[in-house]
């Protein structure tokens, strides 16, 4: 899809009409409902899993799912320009709610087997409203209306997630399993926002991105990504801190990545999206190094904190000015490519080193690591492209 896809909007306009905010309104009210069922099902169905067949059981679903989602989002694009977003979201939604009460069931096969018709749900979703949104912002006021996007996928974050082990705890996984399906099948009351397959525009591959332009943002964006999945995998296997202490710094990371989402896009928009990804990726190192470097519970919640602002800068920094310089669907399949790939980095890095070093230095290398290939990008690439390059923005 082009970001000029025409669903009654000019881009061309740097004004929000009555007609864009309503259809954001409803785009963000869809989102929402997307990520609640995501987020209420992130730690409650491998807590789910790990109860019928260990933790390794538990690790598996993680892993096929993120697979599955990955492979969504490289097929996608194709899919919008074949069926339109319209049959696309649809899918995603049936995907990421009708497979719960397999996720939550008695049989860990079928809960494997749900887990990736819900990752790859989870892909679909990611391409149909993100293109949606892209199409949707006119340029100059694009930093702020992804980080409203951004907001409404990041504010659910906040309380599904510790609501989802609560509801596993005391209503049990099928009733649990029920509220997550409602929640994801809700949002096909707003199917009427997205553009079916008559407005669909051209078919762009991913291989067609302007892929110079492409690389500090995606880099910046796994970099980010990679901080943060080394972050969750020390909180949950550092069990000598208290689980409390944990629960503490992931509320207080999600805050914080869902507020710089949407004060980002303001400050992109105006300062520009180099400066904001630059100071995102700077404050990304030092939270790092607060992690690693700090002892004690405090610089572990503040160092948390200050992560989810970091990585909230950069998702809607990153995300904007690669939309600056390619099309809406395959930029969004790359930059969430990049996403799933920092997350399962800083994952695997942090749990293959934790066993030769002490977490801290994993830590401390790791954002040390980050920041050097960052860098390396920038100076190679990034440098050599002219803000008046830019299609849009």
């Amino acid at each position: 899809m082009s970001v000029a896809e025409d669903n009654s909007v000019n881009l061309g306009a740097d004004r929000l009409t009555p007609a864009v905010i309503r259809q954001l309104g409803g785009l963000g009210a869809c989102t929402f409902g997307i990520a609640t069922t995501f987020y209420l099902t992130l730690s409650s169905g491998p807590a789910h899993v790990a109860a019928l067949g260990g933790e390794p059981a538990a690790g598996a679903v993680t892993t096929i799912s993120t697979f599955a989602t990955v492979g969504a989002t490289l097929l996608a694009t194709k899919l919008v320009a074949l069926l339109g977003r319209r049959i696309v979201f649809a899918l995603a939604t049936l995907a990421l709610g009708l497979p719960c009460i397999m996720l939550f069931g008695t049989s860990l096969y079928l809960a494997e087997v749900g887990s990736a018709l819900r990752g790859f749900g989870l892909g679909l979703s990611f391409i149909s409203t993100g293109g949606l949104a892209a199409a949707l912002a006119p340029p100059s006021r694009r930093g702020e209306v992804l980080g409203i996007y951004g907001l409404a996928f990041s504010l659910p974050a906040i309380l599904a997630v510790p609501a989802g082990l609560w509801l596993l705890v005391h209503i049990g996984p099928t009733s649990l399993a029920l509220v997550a399906t409602a929640s994801a099948l809700l949002p096909l009351l707003g199917l009427g926002i997205f553009p079916g397959r008559e407005e669909a525009a051209r078919h762009v591959r991913l291989r067609n991105l302007f892929w110079a332009a492409m690389a500090w943002p995606g880099v910046a964006q796994a970099g980010g990504a990679t901080a943060v999945g080394a972050m969750i995998t020390a909180l949950a296997i550092g069990g000598a801190k208290g689980a409390e202490t944990a629960a503490l710094a992931m509320f207080l990371h999600s805050v914080g990545v869902a507020l710089a989402r949407w004060a980002g896009g303001r400050i992109g928009d105006h300062r520009g999206q180099r400066f904001v990804i630059i100071a995102g990726s700077t404050l990304s190192l030092a939270a790092t190094l607060m992690l690693g470097c700090g002892y004690g519970v405090f610089f572990i919640i503040f160092g948390a904190a200050m992560l989810g602002i970091a990585f909230g800068l950069q998702q809607n920094a990153t995300l904007s000015l690669m939309l600056n310089r390619g099309d809406a669907d395959p930029v969004n399949a790359a930059w969430n490519l990049a996403y799933d790939a920092g997350l399962g980095i800083g994952a695997f890095a942090y749990g293959a080193m934790v066993p030769t070093v002490d977490a801290g230095t994993a830590m401390v290398m790791i954002g040390a690591g980050v920041a050097c290939v960052t860098l390396t990008t920038f100076l190679a690439l990034e440098h050599r492209i002219p803000p008046r390059t830019e299609r849009l923005g």
